[in-house]
């Protein structure tokens, strides 16, 4: 028996029209999910919360799927872009489709296997607990958007439109931010083992749907999140740029769980450092520059711009 009924109108969030929606399934449940109560627990402790947004996030084993949640390939459905008819419930929570993620990942991941040496491609091999890491991933890159000025509160305050217009690098920047601050809690609050998993399946995800793009449709659909990431990572030393038989590729620095688990706790430091403290300027307009300019002085390194534009580019010609 399902345990939802969903019927209404929707739209995702890229586009402005409804349309008439179904949605049926079961919430997710398993051993190790990282729930609502521990995430916002760890959020609320957190010396970077500003007691201005908690997650309200659920993962669902989806059994029907109908209109734009069946059309449209977004795997997040928001709540607030949910219209119930008069029969049905409203959506107390967004929902995460981890049936639909998992069906996309089969696709996605081969063009990562693409782009790692074959000591590398153990990473794929890791994610045993495939459903659970997508759920959890979800989760705490939810929590990773609202510490510090979060990202609800830069929706309302028009942080990421200039002059009427979308700006979107500030928009893969907060993607960045909550990938990082999201690194953090996942550290926290599991396994070694399974935090690293999370880790993996976020690397995979930004750079096999980054190089997919760009290989069907000459299109970057994260954007700079794919690029700003790896810049992050090789700062650290984590990800080089390797070359072997003239093709180039990424090489990690270690898949151990002891050494992910550093690297995860270096990227929430990261984020700590440079992308929250943004609360603390003055106005909207000064954490936009703040932002921008952060952005604008990584676009500016050329050796790490060529570096991984040539391991996804050249990796595509050769597809």
């Amino acid at each position: 028996m399902n345990d939802f009924n969903f019927d209404g109108m929707y739209r995702v969030q890229s586009r402005r029209e409804y349309g008439p929606s179904v949605l049926e399934g079961n919430w997710y449940r398993a051993p190790g999910l990282i729930d609502q109560a521990t995430i916002n627990h760890a959020l609320q402790a957190h010396p970077s919360w500003r007691g201005t947004a908690e997650v309200r996030l659920r993962p669902a084993l989806i059994t029907r799927r109908g209109g734009k949640f069946q059309s449209e390939p977004d795997i997040l459905y928001k709540r607030e872009l949910f219209e119930p008819s008069a029969a049905s419930e409203p959506m107390a929570d967004d929902m995460v489709d981890i049936l639909k993620a998992k069906r996309n990942w089969s696709a996605r991941s081969r063009h990562v296997v693409a782009i790692l040496p074959d000591d590398c491609t153990d990473m794929v091999a890791r994610l045993r607990d495939l459903e659970l890491t997508i759920a959890n991933e979800y989760v705490v890159h939810e929590a990773g958007h609202f510490l510090s000025y979060d990202v609800l509160s830069k929706q309302r305050d028009g942080y990421f439109t200039v002059k009427g217009k979308t700006a979107w690098p500030l928009i893969y920047l907060e993607e960045l931010r909550a990938d990082l601050n999201a690194f953090g809690f996942a550290a926290q609050l599991l396994p070694a083992e399974s935090a690293a998993q999370i880790f993996f399946y976020n690397l995979m995800l930004r750079f096999g749907v980054h190089r997919e793009g760009l290989l069907r449709k000459k299109i970057a659909p994260y954007g700079l999140v794919p690029y700003l990431l790896f810049h992050v990572l090789h700062a650290m030393d984590f990800v080089r740029v390797g070359k072997r038989g003239g093709q180039h590729y990424l090489q990690l620095a270690s898949t151990r769980p002891a050494d992910v688990l550093e690297v995860m706790r270096a990227c929430a430091a990261h984020a700590e450092d440079q992308l929250n403290p943004g609360v603390h300027t003055a106005s909207v307009l000064d954490n936009a520059i703040s932002s921008a300019a952060y952005i604008h002085q990584r676009l500016r390194d050329a050796e790490r711009v060529d570096g991984f534009d040539k391991v996804m580019n050249k990796a595509c010609d050769q597809e």
